[in-house]
């Protein structure tokens, strides 16, 4: 099923539109049918009919946008999932070769994050993800694409960003995370992040190959210690 099979025609929006022209008219309905009830009921059940109709349409777009969101985002962050991320850097890329502009990636991956695991269970790990996917949405503008790109890594998209801007975004984003307090079992602790940072067209002419060079980069930093954002 498709979405454009969930998505209502916009011709039911004329049972609305019916209904309460009906509610309009009732009293002089009433008036001029007043003596033969079997009109007025008939008129009553139509009017429930459109409601019911207007409700059953309501709950299939509901149901309809729900899908399509499922679709794009990573259930645990809320950010763009892994498919969604590559797509849209694909059309970012496309548009910067057009417009000789460039754009950046940016990867991030939390430091320690399976001993996170170990020491304190999955569940924690997911608001820790929850926590620094946050961040980045806080840390980012309306036009950046932040992803979750892979069950321990997100991944950020910067349109129109040099290397050097994106190292600041991310800089400022490492700082952020470093700075997050986490409690289990009344014992604190706290996380750090390594990002690494690439640019289209300096770094890497494609899509896969900006996002290996990021990825690269953001191995770099975990080489040297965690905690730092390395760019090429």
């Amino acid at each position: 099923m498709t979405q454009q099979d969930l998505t209502p025609p916009a011709d039911f929006s004329m049972y609305d539109k019916v209904r309460e022209d009906l509610k309009k008219r009732r009293p002089l309905l009433a008036a001029t049918f007043q003596g033969d009830p079997e009109i007025l009921a008939r008129v009553r059940e139509y009017e429930q009919r459109s409601a019911d109709v207007a409700q059953q349409v309501g709950l299939v777009a509901a149901k309809g946008e729900d899908i399509e969101r499922l679709a794009l985002l990573d259930p645990v962050t809320e950010l763009y999932n892994h498919r969604t991320f590559v797509k849209e850097l694909k059309a970012e890329m496309a548009r910067s070769r057009r417009y000789s502009q460039r754009v950046s990636v940016c990867t991030l991956i939390v430091d320690e994050f399976e001993q996170i695991g170990a020491d304190y269970g999955p569940l924690t790990q997911d608001a820790v993800l929850k926590v620094v996917a946050l961040v980045i949405r806080n840390s980012t503008r309306e036009v950046d694409i932040p992803a979750r790109y892979a069950p321990w890594q997100f991944a950020i998209v910067l349109p129109q960003t040099n290397a050097a801007g994106a190292a600041l975004v991310a800089e400022r984003i490492r700082q952020r995370v470093a700075s997050q307090v986490f409690s289990h079992n009344w014992k604190n602790f706290s996380i750090t992040a390594s990002i690494g940072v690439a640019t289209f067209p300096e770094h890497a002419p494609e899509y896969d190959e900006l996002v290996a060079r990021s990825i690269e980069a953001m191995e770099c930093a975990v080489d040297r210690g965690g905690d730092r954002v390395f760019s090429f």
